[in-house]
């Protein structure tokens, strides 16, 4: 089955105010399913469609807080160990080390928001199912 592209930005935002010596990952961030031949009707629906860009529009921005989290606790760490006397280099490596950490995260993130539009595809289908009139 084709997949269906749900959410998606170019390139990853971050509020990074104040934030000097760590930079956020440079990747962009998709969220697309692959329904079954049950679902795959249930998307056309705009109402479904919104909800489930509801859900991962949360993920995103779950993403976003987290990743903004991280990179606000390390910057503390880099200005630490500067201010302690640490290399520059040796700072600079570590720096780099987290930036591909971060970059290694979007995907995990990806999956995660994937894992939570089908349930809620899922529920939104045995929803819909339940408030169907039985026929005779």
């Amino acid at each position: 089955m084709a997949k269906i592209r749900i959410f998606s930005v170019r390139q990853v935002r971050l509020d990074t105010g104040g934030i000097t010596h760590v930079s956020g990952p440079k990747a962009g961030f998709t969220i697309s399913v692959s329904p079954d031949k049950a679902q795959r009707p249930l998307i056309d629906d705009p109402k479904i469609l919104a909800a489930l860009e509801a859900v991962a529009a949360q993920t995103y921005k779950a993403f976003q807080q987290e990743t903004t989290g991280r990179m606000r606790k390390f910057e503390k760490l880099f200005a630490g160990m500067l201010a302690k006397g640490a290399s520059e280099k040796a700072v600079a490596r570590q720096i780099s080390q987290l930036k591909l950490a971060l970059e290694k995260e979007v995907p995990k993130w990806e999956k995660a928001g994937e894992r939570r539009v089908l349930a809620e595809l899922t529920a939104l289908a045995k929803k819909k199912r339940q408030s169907r009139p039985r026929q005779p």
